[in-house]
């Protein structure tokens, strides 16, 4: 599992995925790359067997997420 922070990991739609007012061209290609080296991992990690799930930063202060994320891992873990 991976709990993405909105800002770093830029989740779509989110209010916390801004871009800095300076230095945008740098922060631009550091969020590209970021992303990038996510759907990197995330592939290799499916390729090896894996189940990949991620949570949003945003989505941790909702009780209801959390109470979902925990049925969903409850279920993955009697799959396997």
């Amino acid at each position: 599992m991976f709990v993405h922070g909105c800002f770093w990991h830029r989740h779509a739609g989110c209010g916390d995925t801004t871009i800095p007012k300076t230095r945008t061209r740098w922060w631009l290609k550091k969020f590209k790359g970021n992303v990038s080296r996510d759907r990197v991992a995330q592939s290799l990690l499916r390729k090896l067997g894996w189940s990949v799930i991620v949570v949003w930063e945003c989505e941790t202060n909702t009780a209801g997420r959390m109470k979902m994320l925990r049925v969903e891992l409850a279920q993955r873990l009697r799959q396997h």
